[in-house]
């Protein structure tokens, strides 16, 4: 399904005509609920976005924190009781996966944490549903208003899970309600566009229209890595970051991510960096392990020649003039704002690289892996070429 897409300053107020088109049979006055995050009234857009809702007289439902799955029960049963015919989903990723996740479950039967794990590990078919997503994002990075899953944290045991869900049928691309994100957060974000778009480019399942995405992601996200100061964005920078993002997000919603996701779910959980500081913390380490790519290492059946191409134009788009140089700016880049390298991070290489192959998306990589191998190459320094074999 094709995402109904609004883009540009003020988009938000497009928001009444956008819901009325998502209902099934498309009119005013259709049921709607508007899922938010904590803190949604301290943000300075909020007043507008109550505004841009007001004449649909919404239900207003508060998703607070991580994603786990006894908060998505809760909100799937609060937007089942509520018979809400579209969802209006305004916030980060977090926000926006619980309630991608909750809107695929409310046809279910049992809304509770365990049917929401069966069905995140494919014990459990959700039923359809005739409910409809509008996705406001109000950070960047993720794009996850065009990809067809959420992302769903189990603490006990710590992993990471996925969902698979209908993209939103409807997203609001307003840069505006970027305003008020820190430079860390904006760092962070940036970096996850980064990763998730390099990612889908060199991964053994990308498409040639994944690694455009991909690639087009990572040639803006690239043009900010020394524009980005110490403090907020300004206009210009916002929308560059949104449409980084989202070209991220159509990139993976193609393709898988891969090792670099994998080691960074570890990294969220026990270690608790945020999402797009925990992929740029190997992003550059992973760049320079597949760009020495050889026909002996190479899983892509592709051939190198294929992965060493994609490789030089993430590092072009990155400024620099070979890996080693790509991998020192993103470091450099960690420095300028504050967010810690791997190096500073107290978490055991092998450990870390044990966690991360349990993932399948390890197995995406277009250079093979293995325990050993990588567990010297996340302990190595930027000078050390170690192969991974």
């Amino acid at each position: 399904m094709s995402v109904d897409l609004v883009v540009g300053p003020g988009s938000i107020h497009a928001l009444p005509a956008v819901a009325a088109r998502c209902s099934l049979q498309p009119r005013a006055g259709a049921r709607t609920a508007v899922v938010i995050g904590g803190g949604f009234d301290d943000r300075p857009w909020a007043a507008d976005v109550r505004r841009a809702v007001g004449e649909l007289r919404p239900a207003w439902i508060t998703h607070q924190g991580e994603v786990r799955p006894a908060g998505v029960a809760a909100l799937a049963r609060q937007l089942r009781d509520c018979h809400a015919e579209v969802v209006v989903a305004v916030g980060g990723g977090s926000v926006l996966d619980a309630a991608k996740a909750a809107v695929t479950l409310t046809g279910g039967v049992e809304l509770d944490a365990a049917a929401v794990t069966a069905a995140c590990t494919g014990r459990a078919t959700p039923p359809p549903t005739p409910v409809r997503l509008v996705a406001v994002p109000t950070t960047a990075g993720t794009g996850a208003e065009v990809t067809p899953f959420a992302t769903v944290w189990q603490r006990d045991p710590h992993r990471k899970l996925s969902l698979g869900t209908a993209p939103p049928a409807a997203a609001l691309l307003d840069p505006d309600l970027l305003g008020g994100l820190t430079a860390a957060q904006c760092a962070a974000g940036l970096l996850d566009t980064l990763c998730q778009g390099a990612e889908a480019a060199w991964s053994l399942r990308a498409t040639a229209e994944s690694t455009a995405y991909g690639l087009a992601a990572v040639t803006l996200a690239g043009s900010l890595l020394e524009r980005l100061g110490a403090g907020p964005p300004d206009a210009a920078v916002r929308m560059v970051l949104q449409s980084a993002g989202h070209l991220s997000g159509r990139a993976i919603a193609l393709a898988p991510t891969t090792v670099v996701h994998a080691l960074s779910y570890p990294l969220t959980l026990h270690a608790g960096l945020a999402h797009g500081h925990a992929c740029g913390v190997t992003f550059g380490r992973i760049l320079r392990f597949n760009a020495a790519v050889t026909d002996d290492d190479c899983a892509d059946p592709r051939g190198p020649d294929r992965v060493r191409d994609v490789v030089a134009r993430i590092v072009a788009a990155l400024g620099a003039s070979d890996a080693p140089d790509a991998d020192k700016r993103i470091e450099a880049f960690l420095d300028r704002h504050g967010l810690a390298t791997l190096d500073r991070i107290p978490y055991s290489p092998e450990h870390l690289a044990r966690e991360a192959l349990a993932y399948p998306r390890s197995a995406d990589n277009p250079r093979r892996l293995d325990l050993p191998g990588l567990t010297r190459w996340l302990a190595s320094r930027r000078d050390a070429e170690e192969p991974c074999r």
